[in-house]
Order: C-alpha cells, then structure tokens, then sequence
C-alpha cells in the first residue's frame, strides 16, 4: 500500500466515524495489523487507533520526535513492552 492509500484509508476510517480532515491534514499513517499509527501535521504525538473500534477514539499517543516508524517499534507500543 503506498504513502497515499494509506492516508486515504485513515481519511475513509475516520470518516466514517465522524471525523473528517483537509487533504493534507495527515502526515504520516502506518497499519500494523488492526492498529492505525496516525501522524496529523502540526501535532505533537503520532495517535495510535484500533481500527475495529466503531467510535474510532484515540488509545494512546506516542512523542513524535522518539517515535520510530519500524514494525519492532510499534508493536511494542501496542504491547507496552520496553
């Protein structure tokens, strides 16, 4: 999936929710199994997202700045390993 049907799935999975975005408004988006890593400009976490949930609420935010965009990285922010 490239960089842009990415956005397009998180701009649909959102929408579809309530919440609606501008065109460029997402930075950054990852899916690592049924979890959405969502970087919005301008914002100082990348969100993380349970792509089953109906109501599509934030379940935690990660610093952008330390945030690693690798599979290894992020599973571990869904498992709170260190």
């Amino acid at each position: 999936m490239t960089k842009q049907q990415k956005i397009k799935a998180v701009e649909d999975y959102l929408g579809n929710r309530g919440m609606f975005y501008e065109r460029g408004e997402i930075a950054k988006a990852e899916l690592l199994g049924k979890y959405w890593f969502i970087l919005m400009k301008n914002e100082p976490e990348v969100e993380l997202y349970d792509k089953t949930d109906m109501y599509g609420e934030c379940i935690d935010g990660f610093c952008r700045k330390e945030f690693k965009w690798n599979k290894t990285y992020m599973r571990k922010c869904i498992t709170g390993e260190t």
